[in-house]
């Protein structure tokens, strides 16, 4: 082989948006109904007028419930927060894994966020339907750094505006496709930043390390004094100390009966998740396709990938964030974000409804709880 067929195919293989048709065997769709699925979903709609990422970090702090075992292995259970663009709308999904859990999420959500709708999905789907002639495309989103550099949140840089508004923005695609974002979080224990058994590999060793200046060179090695950046890049990571935390999985996915459609969605909305790169700890997110360069297995993936997104699986990729961190990624937004076709609620608890908004309430209301046939793609929405 010469050496530019060799670059050839070190390029060809580099993992790359490539939207795959899957197949269901027996089955024209891929669906997943509501009584088939562990757990409770619950349709939030909210009302414009809220807090937005702080309410969010309030949610989260609220059910920070961590579980332990005999031998202090964390058995707590995961939940996940989702947006999908389905059916020509965004709407807002959360997972709870048991009742309990759904019960509180609707309590802390309630109150956190004012005269928003939160309810169970009793009947229907438990995940976007994809049939069998549609591409799938998709990705995971992974730190570039370990988990004590902390990515962008509101309260450090902090947002000129809301991330959800280029992220639902870019979510928007053809009314008969599918776009979804899914943030699963497992509470982490409190003892997240010291490191190993042997208190290796902490936070205070890394910050200690940042103020002793970088090793520079390899023939004449020297080590060059820690810059201004290094210092605060310390301060930030002291901080997390103490935090409460979860373990964090977010993964991307897109389907559209056209297949440039389905990649684009993907790689875009999961491109727009570098808006929360920390210019000072230089942490970001970075955007993983699914793919593999023969078709067969990329098929093979993208299934076991969507499998896992139906099924809300939780996956150890070494990924923390903080409560403000997680809240940036998975919160309700609010009136700040301009996005057209959001599922917003437009009455207040008690208020009547508008004469010219009875019609659409009915309508949303009445579409979660009834089930279409799915052939038609007339689901309720959930």
């Amino acid at each position: 082989m010469t050496r530019l067929n060799q670059i050839k195919t070190i390029i060809d293989s580099s993992p790359r948006y490539e939207a795959t048709q899957l197949n269901f065997g027996e089955h024209d769709s891929f669906v997943q109904r509501q009584a088939d699925t562990p757990g409770t979903l619950l349709r939030i709609r909210p009302y414009k007028e809220n807090n937005g990422i702080a309410d969010g970090a309030g949610v989260l702090q609220s059910v920070h419930d961590v579980t332990t075992n005999f031998r202090g292995k964390n058995t707590s259970d995961h939940h996940s927060f989702e947006v999908w663009f389905d059916e020509g709308k965004i709407k807002f999904y959360m997972h709870a894994a048991t009742e309990a859990a759904a019960d509180k999420f609707r309590r802390r959500v309630g109150n956190n966020y004012a005269n928003s709708e939160v309810f169970p999905v009793e009947e229907g789907y438990a995940f976007p339907v994809i049939d069998a002639d549609e591409y799938v495309a998709g990705a995971w989103l992974e730190m570039e750094k370990i988990p004590y550099y902390p990515i962008r949140h509101h309260n450090s840089e902090g947002f000129e505006t809301d991330p959800y508004g280029e992220i639902t923005s870019e979510m928007l695609s053809l009314d008969e496709s599918t776009v979804v974002t899914q943030v699963v979080f497992r509470p982490a224990k409190q003892s997240w930043t010291d490191g190993d058994r042997f208190k290796h590999n902490s936070v205070d060793e890394l910050a200690h390390a940042l103020r002793q200046g970088t090793s520079v060179g390899w023939l004449n090695p020297r080590t060059r004094p820690p810059s201004e950046k290094d210092k605060q890049a310390a301060k930030t990571i002291e901080q997390q100390r103490g935090q409460q935390a979860f373990h964090v999985n977010i993964r991307v996915l897109a389907a559209s009966s056209e297949q440039a459609e389905a990649e684009a969605r993907a790689r875009g909305v999961a491109g727009m998740f570098r808006k929360y790169y920390n210019a000072i700890t230089e942490q970001g997110l970075d955007d993983k396709p699914v793919w593999h360069r023969r078709e067969s297995k990329r098929a093979t993936r993208l299934r076991q990938f969507v499998e896992r997104m139906r099924d809300r699986e939780w996956i150890d990729r070494h990924m923390i964030m903080t409560v403000d961190e997680l809240a940036g990624v998975a919160h309700i937004p609010n009136a700040e974000i301009e996005t057209p076709n959001i599922d917003w609620r437009y009455t207040r608890r008690g208020d009547r409804a508008p004469a010219d908004l009875g019609q659409y309430e009915q309508s949303t209301s009445s579409s979660a709880s009834t089930e279409h046939n799915v052939t038609n793609r007339g689901y309720d929405g959930v």
